[in-house]
């Protein structure tokens, strides 16, 4: 039946190497007294050439009497990046041969998460069974439990390879040498090392969960979107962009958070099927399993509900920084558009001025006209007046109608290309109806009304946005002045 383990161990990718520069490497241990069945906690660290000797002491007398192994664990350091054990290879084989893990320590690298039981062999004096758990790249774990036979009365024991970082090691450390003693029925099961596993992860759950609650909130008092009656905060003007990255951060621990609750689930349903098989000698350590594997289970079925409803407020403040994100670039192009306006309207004022001297310099300038005799005012050098030469009201018959004229033709132009008229091109060319009410307003409209509406609605249109932008961009300090006041 370990046939297809063998075959993907074989043509896995991604084996696993080791150094041969490590002097020695930590281990955790649980040791049972046999006459009262306390179990007692003990880590250490070996060194290489004391493996076999280590390996060997399986029972020992201290300081109450005879004492029995029950549970040993090795923390060899992983590196990730290079896919390597610091463990050199004679004593990695020396190990995997005591502790019957030769398979599951070639399968375990091509998992990315689950958990996975391998056959039984069956030895004279007792039974062992290996088992692998994966969740990469956090935490990998292979174990071996082994049930002795009758006429021994040794409990069984677990040997067992934890690669994990830092902050994982020292919580199942934690764990384990916690100051309620773990049970005999407990620490000897086939499952504790999976039941430590799922218990370290509900943790990390729980904990991640809290520490964002008090962000999303602080968050909801800046934006102002919330029901909740927490003290209010400044407004969130011009850190949109800086708030929208922490709510979007919240969103991926959450989604790491419902990984590793898909993963836990898997570990605590693999953990009730084994149990169901009762191939343990000791139905009381079952049935105590069971209990705590139900217990981890609704409470991460209330987990499951809290993040949910975390991740709903999490949506709903990212989508409100969105809208006030679009918002405020909506604001923005608004007021660039009327300041465009301004600075056209501006354009056509000193347009208008120009119109009103061009026709007489043009008249001017094309005839060469002189308008007064500057020649007898020089001979009357007493008279202070200035005669005007005959060309005086030719010139003033030419200019003021050309004048008259070109400022006819600018308003007819100017309602040809003005915006109603735009938009009325449009209109038709896309088949939109036009209402009755329309038609007639357009057509009882002068140039002047035109232009003296379009300049009417340039200034509401200014002075709303200025408004907006007071209430933006002086939020802060007209909340911070309210509350000295109260």
């Amino acid at each position: 039946m370990d046939e297809i383990y063998h075959k993907i161990a074989e043509f896995n990718s991604r084996r696993i190497v080791q150094t041969h520069d490590v002097l020695s490497f930590k281990y955790s241990e649980l040791w049972s007294r046999d006459d009262t069945g306390i179990v007692d906690y003990h880590e250490g660290v070996t060194t290489i050439p004391e493996v076999a000797s280590w390996l060997a002491m399986e029972t020992r007398t201290g300081t109450t009497g005879p004492e029995s192994l029950i549970l040993r664990l090795i923390w060899p350091k992983f590196i990730l990046d290079d896919n390597c054990v610091e463990l050199p290879e004679d004593s990695k084989n020396q190990i995997l041969e005591k502790f019957d893990l030769e398979l599951a320590y070639n399968y375990f690298s091509s998992c990315v998460a689950g958990v996975n039981a391998f056959p039984e062999i069956v030895k004279s004096e007792a039974t062992q069974q290996a088992y692998t758990f994966c969740y990469a790249p956090k935490l990998a774990s292979i174990w071996s439990h082994t049930r002795f036979r009758p006429p021994s009365l040794r409990p069984g024991v677990t040997y067992g390879m934890i690669l994990a970082g830092d902050k994982e090691q020292h919580y199942l450390k934690k764990l384990l040498k916690s100051k309620s003693k773990w049970s005999l029925s407990t620490a000897s099961h086939a499952m504790f090392p999976a039941f430590l596993f799922a218990f370290m992860f509900h943790g990390e759950i729980e904990v991640t969960q809290n520490n964002m609650k008090p962000g999303i909130q602080q968050i909801e008092a800046r934006t102002g979107y919330s029901d909740f009656k927490t003290e209010r905060k400044h407004i969130a003007a011009g850190e949109l962009g800086t708030l929208s990255a922490q709510m979007s951060g919240f969103a991926v621990r959450l989604a790491s958070t419902e990984r590793k609750d898909k993963t836990l689930q898997k570990l605590l349903e693999f953990v009730q099927q084994r149990l169901s098989l009762g191939q343990s000698s000791n139905p009381e350590a079952d049935e105590l399993m069971k209990n705590h594997v139900g217990v981890l289970q609704k409470r991460l079925m209330m987990q499951a509900m809290d993040r949910e409803y975390t991740l709903k407020r999490v949506q709903i403040q990212i989508d409100v920084l969105n809208n006030l994100i679009s918002e405020n670039y909506s604001l923005s192009n608004y007021i660039i558009s009327i300041s465009t306006l301004r600075d056209a309207a501006s354009m056509k004022t000193l347009a208008f001025v120009t119109m009103f001297f061009l026709p007489g310099s043009f008249i001017s300038a094309l005839f060469s006209t002189d308008l007064f005799d500057w020649d007898s005012a020089q001979a009357d050098g007493g008279d202070i007046g200035i005669k005007t030469t005959p060309q005086f009201r030719l010139y003033w018959a030419v200019t003021i109608p050309l004048t008259l004229i070109t400022f006819i033709l600018y308003f007819m132009w100017a309602e040809f290309s003005s915006f109603d008229r735009s938009q009325r091109r449009e209109r038709r060319r896309w088949g939109f109806p036009r209402t009755e009410s329309m038609k007639a307003q357009d057509q009882t409209r002068s140039p002047m009304q035109v232009l003296k509406d379009q300049r009417e609605r340039v200034s509401e249109a200014y002075a709303m946005a200025k408004r907006r932008q007071t209430v933006f961009g002086q939020g802060d300090k007209d909340e911070s002045i309210g509350a000295r006041n109260e």
